[in-house]
């Protein structure tokens, strides 16, 4: 497994210290274990920007068909559908 150094301000690695120390942890398992967790927050923060995205694309492709479309009363055509059945 690769090493590397890490340069951080003294406080910030007394509370690193604490935490682990708490959680009995080493500092190699505290820092791998916040890495993944720093990662995977990333990974959610990506999905839910793209799924964003896709529905203000959506929003406006429903607002581009309603301009086309003009007013359609989705519900009455489809007790009409309903009623032309029985």
């Amino acid at each position: 497994m690769p090493k590397i150094n890490v340069s951080l301000p003294q406080e910030i690695l007394r509370q690193i210290d604490q935490a682990r120390i708490e959680g009995k942890l080493s500092r190699s398992e505290f820092f791998r274990q916040a890495s993944q967790s720093y990662l995977q927050s990333l990974e959610r923060k990506k999905r839910e920007e793209e799924k964003r995205q896709g529905i203000e694309k959506a929003i406006q492709l429903q607002d581009k068909i309603r301009e086309r479309v003009g007013h359609w009363d989705a519900l009455s055509e489809l007790r009409k559908m309903r009623e032309a059945q029985r």
